[in-house]
């Protein structure tokens, strides 16, 4: 196992040091029987451990240390692990509970496929001797697994055993049997238990997006983007859809799916979600070139939002008229936002929506801009490629320098109206929508 994990980390490029930050090395192992054990080995000993995740106290409920030496406790909101004695200790074992979990504001521990196959996210394993703190974002992470099943560990298909070096929020691994599909730019693991209405779809659409974008931006130029979608099939009404770097997942943890194909836009917005997180992958470059301030968000989510919508309204016409009411929706969302306060203060009250509603429609504007001054030879891709080469050659990330690229190729009028909508609170928000959608 040393002998691997120093091969990874060479290849990973980094060095054991500066990995090794935690104190704290994970092995999660998965049983016959579908028994999932937790290992913690630290590296000196410690009176507890600290995890860095605690939206809940579920851990004291759904975690079962294996000796009776040990229990989980909760002090000021924060769950440890500790011996029932208060010795110090170097190892630890935990028996998991695989099943969904709603938890507020993050992700479900283990997200279960239809066949017995699951999601752990490793993110909720992370821990720390004593507490954590946000200078430790590393963890070093080891995985083992039944013969004939398989895991998806970061791009890649394994069986057996595997070990990584895990980072910030975390990834969702899946272990079962089911094979992944691994194609040239994508894996995918979708649950053969779902109905066909959304398997057969989702196996035909993901890739047919993922080579349109492809076609218009580029090959991601980092790891497999890696594609889930699980179906628990057990009575409930929970659903969980999100993201993690180069991975887009949807859990359905209920078991009327044939009741829910019937409801107006159920398929389309499955679709148009999993649009909107390919275009996401292939909006970087060779380098990262999106802004981290979160009052730039719409530059981002607004591109991938009307990335989205002219891939579907291109590759599938008959989803004209379903882009087009979402258009309509974003519009009076957007407009009613903007009375109470401007885009770029929308996080500090709890509207991120805004940034995918008033972001797709200034990302529109630009596109029917570049398209009719052009006659058709450029659009928001060519305007998005261009972008990345001017961040990739030592431009400053964010609004300004997408601003200069915005000008240079369509007007300085258009610029202003969209730093209107982007910077100010607006008595007449429609007004100003309704010039941006009129200035060429």
């Amino acid at each position: 196992m040393k002998y691997f994990q120093f091969i990874l980390l060479i290849m990973l490029g980094v060095s054991v040091l500066a990995e090794e930050n935690s104190g704290v090395d994970i092995l999660i192992e998965k049983s016959e029987g579908n028994l999932w054990k937790l290992v913690y080995q630290m590296d000196r000993s410690t009176s507890r451990i600290g995890f860095v995740r605690n939206p809940d106290a579920s851990r004291i409920e759904r975690w079962k240390p294996l000796s009776l030496d040990f229990e989980m406790v909760s002090i000021d909101g924060d769950e440890y692990l500790v011996r029932k004695d208060r010795a110090s200790f170097e190892r630890a074992e935990i028996l998991l509970t695989p099943t969904y979990k709603h938890l507020k504001k993050d992700y479900a521990p283990f997200s279960p496929y239809s066949n017995g196959g699951n999601l752990i996210y490793t993110g909720r394993l992370f821990a720390c001797i004593e507490k954590c703190s946000d200078e430790i974002t590393s963890w070093k992470v080891s995985m083992k697994i039944p013969p004939g099943e398989y895991m998806v560990v970061g791009g890649q298909v394994y069986t057996g055993a595997t070990s990584w070096i895990d980072r910030d929020s975390g990834m969702n691994v899946y272990v079962g049997t089911q094979k992944p599909v691994e194609e040239r730019s994508f894996i995918a693991v979708i649950d053969d238990g779902l109905p066909d209405g959304i398997r057969l779809s989702l196996n035909s659409d993901i890739p047919k997006l993922i080579a349109y974008f492809e076609r218009k931006l580029g090959k991601n130029s980092g790891e497999k983007p890696v594609l889930y979608a699980s179906y628990a099939q057990v009575d409930g009404n929970d659903y969980q859809g999100g993201t993690l770097p180069n991975q887009i997942f949807m859990h359905w943890n209920w078991n009327d799916f044939d009741e829910k194909l019937s409801e107006p836009n159920f398929v389309s917005d499955i679709i148009w979600f999993f649009a909107h997180e390919v275009a996401h992958f292939h909006q970087e470059g060779k380098d990262k070139v999106l802004s981290e301030d979160v009052r730039d968000s719409w530059l981002h989510e607004g591109n991938a939002g009307w990335l989205a919508a002219s891939a579907l309204l291109d590759l599938y016409p008959n989803f004209e008229k379903y882009v087009y009411a979402k258009v309509d929706k974003f519009r009076a969302s957007c407009s009613n936002g903007l009375k109470k306060f401007s885009l770029v203060e929308a996080a500090n009250h709890g509207r991120f929506d805004l940034y995918y509603s008033c972001g797709l429609l200034i990302h529109r504007a630009i596109d029917q801009s570049l398209q009719e001054k052009s006659n058709g030879s450029a659009s928001i891709y060519s305007l998005w490629r261009n972008y990345r080469e001017e961040i990739e050659s030592g431009g400053e990330k964010g609004i300004e320098s997408f601003f200069k690229i915005v000008e240079n190729e369509t007007s300085r009028e258009l610029v202003e109206v969209i730093r209107q909508l982007v910077s100010r609170k607006l008595a007449n928000p429609e007004a100003t929508l309704e010039k941006l959608s009129q200035v060429i």
